[in-house]
């Protein structure tokens, strides 16, 4: 449980109040706090000798302390941090580690900060000082050059993530990625848990009932009815899934049984009989023998492997050559006894015509292209 005398820092963020910068929306103000700033301008990590400071992992980790208490506060209330602070700081340091070791290596992508993104940064910076009030800044340790400095941390992993996998090759043909789609629905058979705790195994006759419904539903929409009309009128509680698959997939989640008896199936046709597997008794319908949205969907998801895999190749060698030290008895400094959250639009006291003016037409196409290169950048 959260300490009880815990204080609450509100963070405002509307979404006309969002700073893009350079791929990154930025914005936090907070209500009346205190905190202790001592820290501050402690080195929390050395990295090939260049410093760190405290702060500015500070400011980092309480902008993800207000997204997930936006999330999650409230379904999880006080647990939240006692559950995931933890874990939240060593993400949160594996990012800023990350982060300063592709700046180390900035120059071999001909990557900088571009005279327009250092304004933009400029004016983030101050307007994240200008909305937030001193006890806030203060208890993060935020000036105006430490989160210019975050922004710019930032701004520059986006940048390298891009750049490290520009000229992966983003061809894939349709034979490499083509999918099927099947509709199903499942009579399961698994063992369940009761309210109180106890397994719940299946008898025979149970299973031999919920084999014979599947046998209607199956016999139903081979007779003409659609696999949803089929369903309702043996249980209306049971709903049609749909799933894709490949024959060039390296992994299936469907049984290799279901496999083998979609792949005899045209377009529209249900399998002769009903399939039974470790998890239940299935009927299947093909959809499509080629569909071409999760074929795209497809195309899309192995380009994103090869990035990925790309940028890990390329980053892993570099943080194995890193001298990088990390004060582990700072970080355990920061605490989660005081919560910053996202404030409603209500209590937002924020201008937005100076905000307004951060954004244009490039921020949108800026944050795109970082999102599509998250998961390269999101190695461990």
């Amino acid at each position: 449980m959260a300490p009880v005398d815990q204080e609450e820092k509100t963070v405002k963020k509307t979404m006309k109040n969002r700073l893009a910068v350079a791929g990154l929306c930025f914005t936090l103000t907070a209500g009346m706090l205190t905190g202790c700033s001592g820290n501050s301008g402690k080195a929390i990590i050395t990295l090939d000798g260049q410093k760190t400071e405290y702060a500015v992992a500070n400011i980092m980790l309480r902008y993800s302390q207000a997204q997930m208490q936006a999330f999650y506060g409230a379904y999880l209330g006080d647990n939240l941090w006692s559950q995931y602070g933890d874990s939240t700081k060593s993400t949160m340091m594996d990012t800023l580690k990350q982060m300063l070791i592709l700046e180390q290596h900035q120059d071999e992508y001909n990557v900088s900060l571009t005279d327009d993104d250092k304004k933009k940064i400029d004016e983030a910076a101050q307007q994240f000082m200008d909305d937030n009030d001193q006890a806030t800044l203060k208890s993060m340790g935020a000036t105006k050059e430490r989160v210019a400095r975050v922004l710019e941390l930032y701004t520059i992993r986006n940048k390298m993530s891009n750049a490290i996998v520009a000229d992966v090759d983003t061809n894939v043909t349709d034979d490499e990625a083509a999918q099927k789609t099947i509709n199903y629905v499942v009579f399961s058979t698994a063992d369940t848990t009761d309210s109180d705790g106890n397994k719940v195994v299946l008898t025979d006759d149970e299973k031999a009932a919920l084999l014979a419904n599947a046998q209607k539903v199956r016999d139903a929409a081979a007779g003409g009815k659609s696999m949803e009309d089929a369903v309702k009128d043996v249980d209306d509680t049971k709903t049609v899934s749909s799933t894709s698959y490949g024959d060039n997939d390296e992994s299936y989640t469907l049984d290799e049984a279901i496999r083998n008896a979609a792949d005899k199936l045209k377009d529209g046709e249900v399998a002769d009989e009903v399939i039974t597997t470790d998890a239940g008794y299935y009927v299947i319908q093909m959809k499509a023998t080629y569909d071409p949205d999760a074929t795209a969907s497809k195309k899309e998801r192995i380009i994103n492997e090869r990035k990925s895999s790309k940028f890990s190749e390329v980053y892993d060698a570099w943080e194995s050559a890193a001298d990088y030290t990390q004060d582990d008895a700072l970080l355990k400094e920061i605490t989660f006894h005081d919560i910053y959250q996202m404030a409603t639009e209500a209590q937002s006291e924020t201008g937005t015509e100076s905000t307004e003016s951060t954004e244009d037409a490039g921020s949108t196409e800026a944050t795109e292209a970082a999102s599509e290169t998250e998961s390269a950048a999101a190695t461990e």
